[in-house]
C-alpha cells in the first residue's frame, strides 16, 4: 500500500484554524479542561506503530484507571514546516467530537513546547490491513466484506452528516479492528471541513491507490471522494489487492490506470459484489453511488441483509473476529517506562497556532 501525501492546492486558503474551530470545537468546548493532564501522568509500555509526522505509544496513566490508550506524539516544527496547523487541529476536534462507535475516540489531547500529544482510546484488535492479511487467501469473504464495508459506511455517514468532515483517507491501514471485531476510523490528519456538500477542494490529499479520478484531474472534489474510496476498500477486502494496482507500486502507471483503465472482476465475485464496486467506482462522481445521499449505498443489494440498526447497536457478532490479531494482555507492572521529551536548543515560533489543542474529554 502506497504512503498517504498531502499538497495543497486549495484555493483562498488561509492557515488559520478559526474556520475548523468554529464548527467541530464548539461541540466539545464545555467538556474542555475538565482534566489537565501532562506528560508526567503517563507511563508507556512501548511503541505500536510509526508514521512520517509522528509515533504512537502504548500507555496508561499513573495511579488512575486501569484502561489502556494509544498516545500519539507529533512534532510541532514537522507540523509547520509542512503546513499541516488546519488538519492537525481538525484531526483533534474530529477525534474530540466523537460520540461514534465506529470513530475512534479522543480522551485527552495536550502539548509541550516540542510536541503534541493525542491520547486516544486503545484498540485492542490493531489495523485492519494486518487482520486482511493475517488470512492465507489474503482477502475476506463476501460475508465480511460487507459486514466490514457496512460498519465503515456507519462512521462515514457520522462523519459526514454530524461532523461535516470529509475523511479524504479511507485505507485498510486506518480502520482499526476492535477486540470483539467491529472496526473504527482513525487517523484524520488528511481530512477537510466542508460547510456544505457543493463546496469543493483542490488538494492533492490521499493514497495513490485511492485516489479519486477527481483529485487526479484537479477538478475540485467533495465528500464523494469518500464513497470512491469505499470502492476500492470493498474491492481490496474481496479480491485481495486494490483494483489499479500495477503490481509494483508506480505510481504513474496507477495514476494512469485510475484515470484511463477498466476494472476487471475475478470470476468468484458475484454480480452483487461486481455491481457495488462498479458504482461506487463512477468516475463522474455526480453519477457515482451516494451522489444523492448514503442511504443510496445502504440501499443497495449488496447490504440487503444487513439490519442497520442491530449493526449501529453492535448487536451483530463480527464474522472477523476470528481472524482479529489481539495485542497481547499486558500487566500493570510492565507499563513502566516513563516518556521523555529529548530537549531541543531551537525554539519553535508557534504564533499560536496550536491554541485551544489541549483539552480533556468527558
Amino acid at each position: 500500500m502506497g504512503n498517504c501525501f498531502l499538497q495543497e492546492e486549495e484555493k483562498n486558503q488561509k492557515s488559520s484554524i478559526k474556520k475548523v474551530d468554529s464548527f467541530l470545537a464548539k461541540q466539545i468546548e464545555k467538556r474542555n479542561e475538565k482534566q489537565k493532564v501532562t506528560l508526567k501522568d503517563f507511563l508507556s509500555q512501548g511503541e505500536i506503530g510509526r508514521g512520517k509526522f509522528g509515533k504512537v505509544l502504548r500507555v496508561k496513566m499513573k495511579g488512575k484507571d486501569n484502561r489502556e490508550y494509544a498516545m500519539k506524539v507529533i512534532k510541532k516544527a514537522d507540523i509547520l514546516q509542512y503546513g499541516l496547523v488546519e488538519h492537525t487541529m481538525l484531526e483533534k476536534n474530529v477525534l474530540g467530537a466523537s460520540r461514534n462507535p465506529f470513530v475512534v475516540k479522543l480522551k485527552y489531547s495536550f502539548q509541550t513546547e516540542q510536541k503534541l500529544y493525542l491520547v486516544m482510546e486503545f484498540i485492542k484488535g490493531g489495523q485492519l490491513a494486518k487482520v486482511l492479511r493475517k488470512r492465507q487467501s489474503g482477502r475476506f469473504t463476501e460475508l465480511q466484506t460487507r459486514f466490514c464495508a457496512a460498519e465503515i459506511i456507519l462512521g462515514l455517514e457520522y462523519m459526514h452528516n454530524t461532523l461535516r468532515v470529509i475523511y479524504r483517507d479511507l485505507k485498510p491501514e486506518n480502520v482499526m479492528v476492535t477486540e470483539e471485531g467491529h472496526l473504527k476510523l482513525a487517523d484524520f490528519g488528511l481530512s477537510k471541513q466542508y460547510e456544505n456538500e457543493e463546496a469543493k477542494f483542490f488538494t492533492l490529499a490521499g493514497t495513490p491507490e485511492y485516489l479519486a479520478p477527481e483529485i487526479l484531474f484537479n477538478q475540485g472534489h467533495n465528500h464523494m471522494v469518500d464513497f470512491w474510496c469505499l470502492g476500492i476498500l470493498i474491492y481490496e477486502m474481496l479480491v485481495g489487492q486494490t483494483p489499479f494496482f500495477d503490481g509494483q507500486g508506480n505510481h504513474n502507471t496507477i495514476e494512469n490506470n485510475i484515470k484511463n483503465g477498466q476494472i476487471t472482476y475475478p470470476n468468484f465475485l458475484s454480480e452483487q459484489s461486481k455491481s457495488i464496486v462498479d458504482r461506487l467506482l463512477n468516475k463522474d462522481p455526480k453519477y457515482r453511488l451516494g451522489a444523492k445521499s448514503i442511504q443510496e449505498i445502504k440501499d443497495h443489494n449488496f447490504f440487503s441483509d444487513i439490519n442497520w440498526e442491530q449493526l449501529y447497536n453492535l448487536d451483530i457478532p463480527s464474522p472477523i473476529v476470528e481472524n482479529t490479531q489481539v495485542y497481547p494482555q499486558v500487566k500493570k507492572d510492565q507499563f513502566g517506562k516513563r516518556i521523555y521529551e529529548t530537549p531541543s536548543s531551537h525554539f519553535i515560533e508557534t504564533n499560536g497556532d496550536f491554541k485551544g489543542f489541549s483539552a480533556a474529554q468527558e
